[in-house]
């Protein structure tokens, strides 16, 4: 049989450019909230608490929207769930200029993210069918990368777009969400003309890659008897409600506690976020090679998880000690960079155990997540009206330790699906040594 990582590669990099591409408008224009939250207050004249449940909206919506995406996505195929979700999510960004007070501006962000969740369900699932088992981990990292492109970008960009639309605009922050919307309308157009769901000789693909490795997860994870799902699960509520830190209060709280300029408070926001953008698509790589080299999945994506994510917690909670903003921010985007990579082993252990299904796999997990998304700003505002903002990095430098722990735990070798499905040792004794 022809080894399928030989075959079409430039067809397989130019659907992963597309998918990062749509990673990037997404995430450009769910972050704009963060950098435009000081006008949005002082305009609308909206509280911290209140600010904070518009910002969690987009994530409550985002999260009930995942599963029946992914659903959707493994009926209709991505060709046509991606370019619509794109648009419904963008025609709603565009719709928060027409906003007037926290409850339409929480409504309406609610439907932004309900409308995106079919998105990466459809990505991943599509990532299964394009690329080799032993390939995944770069297009996950690429994936992760062009998100926090897409951060780091809004978050400069739109403190730029709200000081220069000041001197003729009385709420600059209506406009901006408007030129956001324009890119994912343009994206949904396009995307369908050029892509297939699938590419020739997909089946080879799908089920056993490169290396027959993705056989064990051909029907999915039992949801019922598999503990690992809901280590899944977790590590991904936490990891989201670590990251989302910075596409939310993350400027504020530089503005709150070491004196800095909305200008600037965006600018030092996107650190952090370059920060993911190095880790994933470097992590992706590192992944792809030790995977290759070893072929044990322990080593690959969970000792990689483990140790990344630990280093991350503890730098953030160094990071909450310094008092330059500056030096502060680039130890953070150092975490940050571990945190990425660590995020490319939480994307392809869902398709490496999920096979086929995958998508929905994805969904489940990345539900969670959004939950954990979700309530954290509304955490955070709630932590800040009784604490104030210094404990706020140690909260989230706690939270990274947490993924960490949950990866000791969680074993990506396929085919293990339960505790009491493990083989006995007299068994493993029994198998024939691999040639």
């Amino acid at each position: 049989m022809p080894d399928p990582t030989v075959s079409a590669p430039r067809a397989r990099y130019g659907v992963l450019a597309w998918f990062c591409l749509a990673a990037l408008i997404s995430y450009v224009q769910r972050t704009s909230i963060g950098v435009a939250t000081g006008d949005l207050q002082a305009t609308r004249s909206i509280s911290d608490l209140e600010m904070g449940t518009v910002m969690s909206a987009y994530f409550w919506g985002y999260a009930v929207g995942q599963i029946p995406g992914g659903r959707l996505c493994q009926r209709f195929g991505a060709r046509i769930m991606l370019p619509a979700s794109m648009a419904a999510s963008s025609l709603f960004v565009g719709g928060m200029a027409f906003c007037d007070s926290a409850e339409q501006l929480a409504l309406v962000w609610m439907a932004a993210g309900l409308g995106i969740g079919a998105l990466f369900p459809g990505c991943v699932q599509s990532i299964v069918h394009w690329f080799p088992a032993s390939e995944r981990a770069f297009p996950s990292g690429s994936l992760g990368s062009s998100m926090s492109v897409g951060g780091a970008l809004s978050t400069a960009l739109t403190g730029w777009l709200l000081i220069a639309g000041a001197g003729w605009l009385s709420e600059a922050w209506r406009l901006t969400f408007l030129l956001y919307a324009m890119p994912g309308l343009l994206w949904a157009v396009a995307f369908p003309w050029t892509f297939r769901d699938r590419p020739p000789a997909s089946e080879a693909f799908e089920v056993s890659g490169s290396d027959g490795s993705d056989s064990a997860a051909s029907e999915g994870p039992d949801w019922r008897r598999d503990y690992r799902t809901i280590l899944i699960c977790l590590q991904q509520f936490l990891r989201a409600a670590g990251y989302i830190f910075y596409a939310t209060w993350f400027p504020t709280f530089l503005r709150e506690t070491r004196g800095v300029s909305m200008q600037q408070a965006g600018l030092l926001t996107s650190l952090p976020l370059l920060g993911v953008v190095a880790g994933g698509a470097f992590g992706g790589f590192l992944i792809d090679q030790i995977d290759q080299q070893t072929r044990n999945r322990r080593i690959s994506r969970q000792l990689v998880a483990v140790v990344c994510h630990a280093l991350c917690g503890l730098i953030v909670l160094v990071a909450a000690r310094i008092e330059s903003p500056r030096t502060a921010t680039l130890v953070i985007a150092a975490g940050s960079f571990l945190f990425a990579i660590g995020g490319a082993c939480s994307y392809t252990i869902t398709m490496d155990l999920g096979g086929p299904r995958a998508a929905t796999l994805f969904a489940v997990m990345n539900t969670c997540g959004n939950v954990g998304a979700a309530i954290c700003p509304a955490v955070v505002g709630y932590l800040v009206t009784r604490l104030g903002w210094q404990p706020i990095l140690g909260f989230f430098g706690t939270l990274y330790l947490g993924v960490a722990g949950c990866w000791v735990l969680l074993d990506p070798t396929p085919g293990r699906r339960s505790m009491r499905e493990r083989p006995a040792l007299s068994e493993q004794r029994s198998e024939p040594e691999p040639t």
